[in-house]
């Protein structure tokens, strides 16, 4: 890159651009003539660094003070330049704008108010510029309005304009995005209109095409049924296309009941398809209503080692090209690993409900039974119910009354939590349900979170790929990050040059490292980037299952506002993972309650039978959580939890 420029105050480039402000100045190029607009834009590029707070590691006291004077005359100079501005000199000069620099023109052109020397024909000719960007228009508020009706026509006119209205409006972004200006005339039908052009043109692209499905309406954005239906019918086709692609990778997993298998499960692979094996023998071993419940956490894995539903979406999981792809803000986001747990989910339910039937039990009265008698006499309840369909009711008779139990038995223990007895009368008068995120733990320190600024910069620091700590020129195929490097190899001080010396030093500072007499560095606590490890790969800790020890770090890192408690039943994810197969929260959720509620389901008795069981697996999964829930409380009345010993 020839010119400064000025990204964020966060972007990484500033130690390489500052390097370039430093021979800046060092080479006098402030006081050369301004040989063309750049210049200029460059100028108010270096004042963004300088006013930002970012100084030369080099630069002496004496220097800072002389160029701080330097960018007021810089100052002086922008002010004068585009207060004198032509429109034509503009038109004649636009072509040769440095392409980093056009949104910055825009904006000292709304903020000088050029805009008032460019008349709608001047405006028209610089739209016909083959650089011009409509984009770096909209951050310009008062442009936009002077300008309503022109901006708002040439909107219009390109389909592929509606890109930019879904990407501000509809897609999730990484980062907050600056503030976009549209034209008080580009009505909400108008958008919709280019919407629709857009989804006639034969320039479209899949991902925004999803946008439009997953759309919700709001101030901004709103669409009749028929565009959402034009918009799926021509996703589908798309999406239909590219499977039968050469480019498509296909995933392979199947599931087996085995009568002679020695080991309860086996994973083997057959033709590029991964196959779970169970062994029915080995599951016939122990057929008790309690245990066969209880197989879907300890066999099946329905929970993972902290009490957590497995099949929730993780950070830690998605790739990172993944979260570059162009996704609605309002929808759940589906990883490639959310989708092959959901499918080993899937399966392993399939095939316990077959081993089930082949033992003469049914799943409904396994439910049951573990719900209005294990659970209510081994945890001395007052008390649950739960009343399931029965074998000869048709699937959409099972749905609908399955669902209104699901919603019962949480708002059962809601009420038993908060009152330690469940008011059946108080149930019945209650016209509302509550959400998933409502419903309260026996425990006060049920889940703990990753909170606060301090957190994510060890995070970032110990743990992420793009830590500036590690050099992966050397050892970037055997490490991960600098927490592994620092463990695992002798490394000191002189390893690193200037520039991430102060951040080492920094960190030696707030006693997170320490030099040995060695020389070498090492971890001060290693408890704390322990727990920040948990954190970072599974989102989330589940309190009561770790070691006192850690427990105690965990509380510090609560007092120093670097994690934050939750007394809640289901983790953030979890309840996310309900709502997507539940609820109308997401665009793109299942919404399985809601649909056999409002009778839009489907007729298909295969399409019932499926959602039925997804019902069931979620019923199953929500029964465990209240089991470990209890079971920990439980435990903790009993034992008080003993020093490393986990209460399950």
């Amino acid at each position: 890159m020839r010119r400064i420029v000025f990204f964020s105050k966060e972007d990484l480039a500033s130690y390489h651009m500052m390097n370039k402000i430093d021979e800046f100045f060092k080479n006098k190029q402030n006081e050369k003539p301004i040989e063309s607009i750049n210049d200029i834009l460059e100028r108010h590029h270096i004042i963004d660094y300088l006013e930002n707070g970012f100084i030369h590691q080099n630069w002496a006291k004496n220097e800072i003070t002389k160029y701080e004077s330097i960018i007021k005359e810089f100052k002086k100079d922008i002010s004068q330049f585009f207060k004198s501005l032509k429109a034509n000199e503009i038109v004649t000069f636009y072509d040769n704008i440095d392409s980093a620099y056009f949104k910055t023109f825009w904006l000292l052109v709304n903020k000088h108010e050029t805009f008032k020397q460019i008349t709608s024909l001047d405006l028209d000719l610089i739209f016909k510029k083959k650089r011009f960007k409509i984009t770096d228009i909209l951050y310009c508020k008062r442009v936009v309005n002077h300008f309503d009706n022109e901006i708002a026509e040439y909107i219009i006119s390109n389909p592929r304009n509606a890109e930019i209205l879904l990407s501000y409006f509809e897609a999730i972004h990484d980062r907050p995005q600056q503030e976009k200006f549209f034209p008080r005339s580009l009505t909400l039908e108008d958008r919709e209109k280019l919407v629709n052009k857009y989804l006639d043109s034969d320039d479209t692209n899949l991902n925004y095409i999803r946008l439009i499905v997953k759309n919700k309406d709001s101030e901004n954005l709103r669409f009749t049924d028929k565009t959402r239906l034009k918009a799926k019918r021509l996703a589908d086709k798309i999406n239909e296309e590219l499977l039968n692609s050469e480019h498509t990778l296909v995933l392979k997993k199947g599931v087996a009941l085995s009568e002679d298998q020695d080991e309860i499960k086996e994973i083997e692979y057959k033709d590029g398809e991964q196959i779970y094996s169970y062994s029915k023998k080995r599951l016939s071993e122990d057929i008790n209503n309690v245990t066969l419940l209880k197989n879907f956490r300890t066999i099946f894995e329905y929970l993972d080692f902290q009490g957590c539903i497995e099949f929730t979406s993780r950070t830690s999981e998605i790739d990172s090209l993944e979260h570059t792809f162009i996704r609605s803000k309002n929808e759940f986001f589906i990883s490639s690993m959310f989708r092959e747990k959901s499918l080993e989910g899937h399966l392993k339910f399939y095939i316990y409900d077959f081993f089930l039937n082949t033992i003469d039990k049914r799943l409904e009265d396994i439910l049951e039974n573990f719900v209005n008698e294990y659970l209510n006499k081994n945890f001395n309840l007052n008390y649950l119910k739960l009343h399931l369909p029965n074998k000869e009711s048709s699937y959409l008779e099972k749905i609908r009354l399955l669902a209104p139990e699901f919603e019962s038995l949480l708002e059962q223990y809601k009420l038993y939590v908060e009152d330690d007895i469940v008011d059946y009368e108080l149930l019945q008068v209650s016209t509302k349900t509550s959400k998933f995120g409502n419903i309260p733990s026996l425990l006060q320190k049920k889940y703990v979170y990753p909170f606060g600024e301090e957190y994510l910069k060890l995070e970032h620091t110990f743990f992420s790929s793009m830590s500036y700590l590690i050099d992966y020129e050397k050892y970037g195929d055997k490490y991960k990050n600098f927490y592994s490097l620092i463990k695992n190899e002798i490394v000191s001080l002189k390893d690193f040059d200037s520039f991430d010396k102060k951040y080492i030093q920094q960190l030696i500072d707030e006693n997170y490292l320490k030099i040995n007499e060695d020389g070498r560095l090492k971890l001060v606590n290693e408890n704390l980037l322990l727990i920040i490890y948990y954190l970072k790969n599974y989102d989330v800790i589940s309190y009561w299952y770790f070691p006192k020890f850690l427990r105690v770090e965990i509380d510090l890192m609560n007092e120093q506002k670097m994690v934050k408690f939750s007394d809640k039943l289901l983790t953030v994810a979890e309840q996310e993972y309900f709502d997507y197969y539940l609820n109308n929260r997401f665009s793109n959720g299942l919404w399985l309650r809601n649909k056999y509620v409002h009778a839009t389901n489907s007729h298909n008795e295969n399409d019932q039978e499926n959602d039925y069981k997804t019902l069931l697996k979620l019923l199953v999964l929500l029964i465990l959580k209240i089991d470990d829930d209890l079971s920990i409380a439980k435990n903790l009345i009993k034992s008080h939890i003993k020093d490393n010993i986990l209460p399950l």
